[in-house]
């Protein structure tokens, strides 16, 4: 391209701007038209080969590229929060140990520190308590339901209406308590009292007897029986019922045991801990051991020994480091660039990483006008501190354009954008329309045909020898 032509390309492409869209430019030719041989002039660098390689230009052609825009944010990294965890007590108590100091990294189950707790000393006692309330009901349910099965059969044998007797013999084994003396007593009462009443008709029917004497004998009789039936329904009844409030006992007592159990769960005691509760010494009846939830690392310790603590405050801070969040400031007016499952690059210093956003608040800050976008960005090797602020680039968009070239490629000549093209005179500029940028490739409204040879590096070194070709014609 010579200089005239340069410089009439430079006046059809201001043209355009200043008419705007849809009016053609003054010149009837398009602007990658050729015009007439007019003799070289001061826009055209003449280099061999081996010249430009020595210099580092490289020469390319003029293709399309994917064109990423992005934002620059202020971002600050900060602890996950979904793995950071608040460590207090289940139970208030006075420190009297502590095995963790901010700095430690602890495992999941691993000792803290331990706490003399008179609430939990007192949640042990009510279960060993209730567990010998509990054994004292078990023992009381097997003796009632011996006595029950003994009384059974007792009752049966005395429907047979065994004699005397047989009645002692075969009632010896049978333990009720004190009710076999009494139904015991009452059967052979009736017993004896059917006894002489037999004795006093046989007189009477041999005029051997007054019939006062048989009545007498008749009367003892009738309230021997009605004393037997007494005896013997009250038994009958209250073996079973007693049997009845001996299991409710019971499970009144397992009731008792099950709450107390809860109870020390809830204070964060475990299984294998409440079991050996019995067999613990009375020193460490109220001793509470304080244990790391989850692995990680300690942030914050807020207890010494000899302090109090309660269950409402915090003894330990611990967080996952092995993920950190990036908290980024969106300004408002960036608000619609920016959405959930875009691409994010965190740098500082030599430390670059990359993500996802996967949250963006739905309150704007009254005070900075901002919302937060957030990062999860990976930490296992612990180069991200939560606390340092960092910048964000952001990606906006992600475009294949069908013309693009490197950022260095683009100068500034004699006040338009240009590309340096190749031809069979020279390096000459090519004045360009800019479009979309990102941080390596520019994209190309207008400029050379797509294919054309166009200077991508060290373009600045054409623009240096075109400024001193023009010097040296008095330009």
């Amino acid at each position: 391209m010579k200089a005239n032509q340069f410089r009439r390309v430079l006046s059809i492409i201001a043209a355009v701007a200043v008419g705007g869209c849809g009016s053609g430019p003054p010149d009837a030719h398009d602007d990658h038209d050729e015009p007439e041989e007019e003799g070289h002039g001061g826009d055209i660098v003449l280099l061999t080969g081996e010249q430009l390689a020595r210099a580092g230009v490289v020469i390319a052609p003029l293709a399309g590229g994917t064109v990423v825009t992005h934002l620059l944010l202020p971002g600050e990294i900060g602890f996950n929060m979904d793995n950071f965890v608040h460590v207090t007590p289940r139970a208030g108590g006075i420190v009297t140990e502590v095995h963790a100091f901010t700095g430690d990294e602890v495992q999941s189950g691993q000792l803290l520190a331990v706490l003399d707790s008179p609430a939990l000393g007192e949640a042990k006692i009510g279960y060993l308590t209730a567990v010998r309330e509990l054994s004292q009901a078990q023992a009381d349910v097997e003796r009632q339901r011996t006595i029950s099965a003994n009384t059974e059969a007792l009752l049966a044998l005395l429907k047979t209406d065994p004699s005397l007797e047989s009645l002692q013999i075969k009632a010896a084994k049978l333990r009720i308590g004190q009710d076999k003396g009494r139904l015991i007593s009452a059967y052979a009462k009736r017993h004896a009292a059917e006894a002489n009443y037999q004795r006093e008709q046989s007189l009477r029917e041999q005029n051997l007897g007054t019939q006062a004497d048989l009545l007498s004998a008749q009367e003892t009789y009738n309230s021997g029986i009605a004393e037997y039936l007494s005896v013997f329904e009250d038994i009958d009844f209250r073996f079973s019922a007693d049997l009845m409030q001996a299991e409710q006992g019971l499970r009144v007592a397992e009731s008792s045991v099950s709450n107390a159990n809860r109870r020390l769960h809830i204070l964060g005691m475990l299984r294998e801990q409440i079991d050996a509760i019995e067999s613990e010494a009375d020193t460490a009846i109220a001793r509470y051991e304080l244990h790391a939830p989850v692995t990680g690392r300690i942030v914050m310790k807020h207890l010494s020994v000899g302090e109090r603590i309660t269950e409402e405050e915090s003894a330990y801070s611990i967080a996952d480091l092995s993920t950190v969040w990036l908290n980024v400031s969106v300004y408002a007016k960036y608000f619609r660039q920016i959405s959930e499952g875009q691409t994010a690059m965190v740098v500082a210093d030599d430390r670059k990483a990359s993500g996802r956003i996967s949250y963006m608040s739905s309150a704007v800050s009254e005070a900075t006008r901002t919302i937060i976008a957030r990062i999860v960005l990976d930490n296992t090797d612990r180069l991200w501190r939560p606390g340092e602020f960092v910048t964000v680039r952001l990606e906006t968009a992600n475009e294949v354009v069908p013309r693009a070239v490197p950022v260095g490629a683009v100068q500034i000549y004699e006040g338009h954008d240009v590309v340096f093209v190749q031809d069979e005179d020279g390096i000459e500029p090519y004045p360009v329309e800019l479009g979309r940028r990102s941080h390596d490739l520019i994209e190309l409204l207008k400029g050379p045909p797509v294919g054309t040879p166009i200077v991508v590096r060290n373009s600045f070194l054409i623009k240096a020898e075109l400024g001193k070709s023009a010097a040296g014609h008095g330009h």
